[in-house]
């Protein structure tokens, strides 16, 4: 029996994050979202409305989402064009940035728009993939 037609759940958040639309979260060890700390962070989706901790933000998850989401970009992005693929990003953590395609990263989405710094931007959700270079 199918539960949902779409893989958006509610998680209570580890923190605020009514100002996170867009950057991803993983799980803490209470089951609680928590935006992703670390560039190698394997997420289980991205924010579309978060809430204080005294609510439930909605998460598209990554695998099984239909649709598309914004993304939030880092501080230093990268040239984000159409069709980018994106990582997370180390330093402004939870967002994403343009696939240096070398390194140890988390390969989240493809850009469906140009992103500049700090900007929402339309993506598609793509399985995490890590990749160690």
């Amino acid at each position: 029996m199918q539960v949902k037609a779409n893989a958006i759940i509610a998680l209570t958040p580890a923190a605020d994050q009514s100002a996170y639309e867009g950057y991803f979260v993983e799980l803490d060890g209470s089951g609680n979202a928590a935006v992703c700390n670390a560039a190698t962070d394997i997420p289980l989706g991205v924010i579309l409305d978060g809430e204080p901790t005294t609510g439930k933000t909605s998460i598209a998850v990554a695998t099984g989402f239909c649709g598309t989401a914004l993304v939030k970009c880092a501080a230093t992005p990268g040239t984000i064009v159409k069709g980018s693929y994106l990582v997370l990003d180390g330093t402004t953590l939870g967002a994403v940035k343009l696939d240096p395609a070398t390194g140890a990263r988390t390969r989240v989405a493809r850009a469906l728009e140009a992103g500049a710094a700090g900007a929402l931007i339309e993506a598609v959700l793509i399985d995490p993939i890590h990749s160690a270079s």
